[in-house]
């Protein structure tokens, strides 16, 4: 029973790794400049930070990220840089990265109205503990190739904020770098990084002095890979405290809150309940997320 869960976890790792390789996480909304590097700095919020996400926890190997980012404008030179660490574990496989993003702002008469343009760099090494495989898969030739190979790509997008609407586009591993780990004779498909193309909006509703709903959405388009649909909503008071639902179509829900202690600091905490495919096969379908942040800015 072991084998046979080590190599669903396996093969959930391989899948991803050809399809989305990128890591994600369910409070997108904090994490703009991860999903696109236009929104770098555009918040003026200078912020420093920490994620961890378990997924599926009954499985051996289950998956787990760990995330340090940054995101800081620079008024002076109407840009903003943001940047992102991480450690995704799937079982046998691991994915180490780092993203370096770069936004220019284009200012209108209205100071209100915001438009930034991006670039981003990435490194990736993926990597395979092959002694957690020899028993399962012999002589597979996956065993006899590299342990580990490191990729480097870029992306693209542009931002567009109001301060109250905001909307996104972008894309990612533009280059789609090589990424193969084995030389298989007659494969159809070589390792390489894929595009990943996401598009985000939110608006921020006020419905009281104090209080703001802001319904999200975001749609990540993937090369080899079904369509990721999710969408949202987020209530959010004096900024000290906020609380929300989402939902990824034919995945998950998500519920989500946070709250602030001593005007800078911030604790988010999200829980999903993934409905499809991993609840059929045992408990522990979900997924915990959480996250501290760091504000210079009050």
């Amino acid at each position: 029973m072991r084998k046979l869960t080590l190599l669903l976890v396996t093969f959930l790792g391989f899948y991803g790794a050809e399809s989305q390789q990128l890591h994600f996480t369910s409070q997108y909304l904090q994490h703009n400049a991860m999903y696109n590097p236009a929104a770098a700095g555009i918040a003026n919020k200078n912020m420093v930070g920490i994620s961890y996400r378990s997924q599926w926890s009954s499985f051996p190997g289950n998956p787990k990220t760990f995330m340090i980012y940054s995101d800081f404008a620079l008024e002076k030179l109407n840009a903003g840089v943001g940047a992102y660490a991480y450690r995704d574990e799937t079982g046998p496989t691991s994915r180490t990265g780092i993203q370096l993003a770069y936004s220019y702002h284009i200012k209108s008469r209205n100071e209100k109205n915001k438009f930034g343009l991006g670039l981003e760099l990435r490194g990736l090494q993926y990597a395979i503990d092959k002694s957690k495989l020899n028993a399962s898969l012999g002589n597979d030739p996956l065993l006899a190739g590299s342990s580990n190979k490191l990729g480097i790509d870029a992306g693209a997008g542009a931002y567009f904020t109001n301060g109250k609407l905001s909307v996104g586009a972008a894309v990612s591993q533009l280059i789609q770098s090589k990424l193969e780990l084995s030389n298989i004779p007659n494969a159809k498909e070589s390792g390489k990084l894929y595009r990943h193309y996401n598009f985000t909006a939110n608006y921020k509703w006020q419905t009281g002095d104090d209080i703001y709903l802001i319904p999200n959405a975001m749609v990540r388009l993937i090369e080899h890979a079904p369509s990721e649909y999710e969408f949202g909503m987020l209530a959010n008071y004096q900024d000290k405290l906020w609380w929300g639902l989402g939902w990824r179509i034919d995945q998950f829900w998500t519920l989500q809150a946070g709250f602030r202690i001593l005007d800078k600091v911030a604790l988010t905490y999200s829980y999903d309940y993934y409905n499809t495919p991993i609840n059929v096969f045992t408990a522990g379908s979900g997924a915990h997320e959480i996250g501290m942040r760091f504000d210079f800015k009050k």
